[in-house]
């Protein structure tokens, strides 16, 4: 997937600057910023953070403009990834999930319909999994831990409980 160049270029403009100035923040020449947002040069994780402190944008936005346009998990039928609508809080659901109403018994085996109309054998761990996890409802799994847990999880260091 290439990079959304034009999309680099109109936040840069928005905010009434340019890759010189970008290059200049990110203490970089303005020759290999050009060539990034190109994608003729890969952007690293900490160029990445410091172009979405620049723009004023969440990280995942910038990560989702550096890969270009994302297809999601198609071969599951999830739909693609929506920067914005994810970054405002609503979820991107899909009802596009197989689900067991999609399997098909014959033969003796499982199967489901594949993208083109072929049908596609069903691995055997598919579903086995199914009522093993309750997530509470308003948990966010992908909500930063506590500092008190992260403190043990990553030092080990035990606390007085």
């Amino acid at each position: 997937m290439a990079i959304d160049t034009a999309w680099f270029h109109q936040q840069l403009e928005k905010r009434g600057s340019s890759v010189r100035g970008l290059a200049r923040y990110l203490g970089l020449d303005a020759s290999a910023v050009s060539r990034m947002l190109n994608g003729e040069r890969k952007m690293s994780a900490e160029e990445q953070d410091r172009i979405a402190e620049f723009l004023g944008v969440s990280i995942e936005e910038i990560a989702f403009h550096r890969r270009g346009v994302a297809a999601g998990f198609s071969e599951s039928k999830q739909s693609a990834y929506n920067a914005e609508v994810d970054r405002k809080g609503q979820p991107a659901v899909s009802n596009e999930w197989f689900s067991e109403k999609d399997v098909i018994y014959k033969d003796g085996k499982r199967w489901m319909e594949g993208r083109n109309g072929e049908l596609v054998e069903v691995h055997r761990v598919f579903g086995c999994m199914k009522g093993t996890v309750t997530i509470m409802p308003g948990v966010d799994l992908t909500e930063p831990m506590e500092f008190e847990w992260s403190e043990k999880l990553y030092t080990g260091e035990r606390g007085n409980g």
